[in-house]
C-alpha cells in the first residue's frame, strides 16, 4: 500500500461543490497556485498537534469525525480518504491518518480495529498481554490527497514501532501510551527524547516530509 500513488475515480457532486467553495477563483486544469495550504483532517486534537510539530510546516486542523467501515487497513485507508476528497483543491492537500496495535501473542489483532480494542481500557490490555505475550507494534498510516491534472492524487506512508505491552509505574494506566514500552533498537535514529507510540507517528511523518521535499510541496507550505 505504500509508497503507490492512487487516483481517486469516484468523486460526488457534492464534493467537486465543496471544492469550489473552498477555493474560488481558481479552475481545474489551470497552472498551479501560488499559495498552498495543507490541512490535517481529524477529531482528535492530540493526533492534529502532533501531526503538525513533526511536519515542522504550517497545517490546519479540519475537525471531522469519519465512519469507519470494516475492512483490513488498506481499505479502512482508502475508505476515509474517499469521504473527505470533498476538502481537497489545486490549493489544499490534505491528510487523515488511521493507526494499528498488533499484538504478537494474538496473531496480530486487534490490527485496524485498534480505536474499539482500546475502549477496554490499558488494565484490561496488561492483563491479556500477561496472558498471551506481551509484544506487539504500534503503527501509523498516514494518507495524502492532492490535485494533479484535475484528479484526486492518494499517497500513503506507514511508520512502525516494536515494544512489549508492560505497566511502567505503580499509578493505575490510563492509555495504550502508558504500557506500552519501544524496544531498545526502535530509538535508533530518532530524536532525543521522544518515546513509546510517538515513534511511530514521527517515523510516518518524516516519510510525509521527505516526499513534500522530493515534489516540490514543502517549501510551499511556509508562503502564506
Amino acid at each position: 500500500m505504500e509508497g503507490h500513488e492512487t487516483v481517486l475515480k469516484a468523486c460526488s457532486d457534492m464534493a467537486i461543490c465543496s471544492r469550489e467553495t473552498i477555493d474560488r477563483g481558481h479552475r481545474f486544469g489551470e497552472s498551479a497556485p501560488r499559495h498552498l495550504r495543507a490541512i490535517f483532517i481529524t477529531s482528535s486534537s492530540y493526533k492534529y498537534e502532533t501531526f503538525r510539530k513533526f511536519l515542522n510546516a504550517p497545517v490546519e486542523l479540519v475537525v471531522l469525525d469519519i465512519e469507519e467501515i470494516q475492512g483490513s487497513k488498506e481499505e479502512i485507508m482508502m475508505d476515509k480518504l474517499r469521504k473527505a476528497s470533498h476538502l481537497v483543491t489545486e490549493s489544499t492537500i490534505a491528510f487523515v491518518d488511521d493507526t494499528s496495535i498488533h499484538m504478537n501473542g494474538l496473531e496480530g489483532f486487534p490490527g485496524q480495529y485498534a480505536k474499539d480494542f482500546l475502549k477496554i481500557g490499558a488494565p484490561r490490555i496488561l492483563e491479556i498481554a500477561s496472558k498471551v505475550g506481551r509484544g506487539c507494534s504500534y503503527s501509523t498510516i498516514i494518507g495524502m490527497m492532492r490535485m494533479e491534472e484535475g484528479k484526486v492524487v492518494t499517497k500513503t506512508f506507514c511508520g512502525e514501532v516494536r515494544g512489549d505491552i508492560v505497566r511502567k509505574g505503580k499509578e493505575d494506566p490510563r492509555v495504550f501510551n502508558d504500557i506500552f514500552v519501544p524496544r531498545e533498537e526502535e530509538y535508533d535514529e530518532v530524536p532525543c527524547g521522544m518515546e513509546g507510540v510517538k515513534i511511530g507517528r514521527y517515523r510516518a511523518v518524516e516519510k510525509v516530509k521527505r516526499h513534500l521535499r522530493e515534489i516540490g510541496i514543502y517549501e510551499r507550505l511556509f508562503e502564506n
